[in-house]
C-alpha cells in the first residue's frame, strides 16, 4: 500500500463478499487492500480516489455484503 493513501471501506463476512462488492462495483482489484480479519470475516480498504463514486455513493454501496 505504500505510495498511495488507502481509505477504510469496512468489514465484509467473508474475503468472497468483499471480491464480489469490488467487482460489482467495478474497483480494479490492484485498488483494493483485503486483509482478513477474525471469524473468516475481511477487512477492505480502497486507494483513494481509483473510483468515481463519491463517499455517499461509496457508503451506500456497502448495503450489501457488509456487516
Amino acid at each position: 500500500m505504500s505510495g498511495f493513501d488507502f481509505d477504510e471501506v469496512g468489514e465484509f463476512g467473508s474475503q468472497k463478499d468483499a471480491d464480489d462488492w469490488a467487482r460489482d462495483n467495478n474497483i480494479d482489484p490492484r485498488d483494493v487492500d483485503i486483509k482478513p480479519g477474525n471469524g473468516g470475516k475481511a477487512r477492505v480498504w480502497i486507494r483513494r480516489g481509483s473510483t468515481r463514486m463519491s463517499d455517499i455513493e461509496l457508503r451506500n454501496s456497502r448495503d450489501r455484503g457488509f456487516l
